[in-house]
């Protein structure tokens, strides 16, 4: 599985990438090298009302845009939240 938002715009670069072994994000405003986190370390993900996809990382928030009628972008928000889910309930199956 490798599922990849991208976002650019004339000033900036986004993409976040998700697969097997975590989140991979990337924004030419910071620092410019992408950042991978597992799962694990994911501790909240939101949706804004304008498609800004957002999770949190220790004290880090990372965000980016999202086209909600865009196949290949729901794809990776679904897997991302599955994944999400199963790290912090250990596999369990929801309620």
């Amino acid at each position: 599985m490798s599922l990849k938002i991208a976002a650019s715009s004339l000033f900036t670069k986004h993409y976040l990438i998700v697969d097997s072994k975590g989140v991979k994000f990337y924004e030419t405003s910071a620092f410019g090298s992408p950042k991978r986190f597992p799962f694990s370390r994911i501790e909240c993900v939101l949706m804004s009302p304008d498609n800004k996809l957002s999770f949190q990382v220790g004290n880090e928030v990372f965000s980016i845009p999202t086209k909600p009628n865009d196949v290949k972008h729901q794809a990776a928000i679904n897997a991302l939240l599955q994944e999400v889910h199963r790290s912090a309930t250990g596999g369990l199956a929801p309620l």
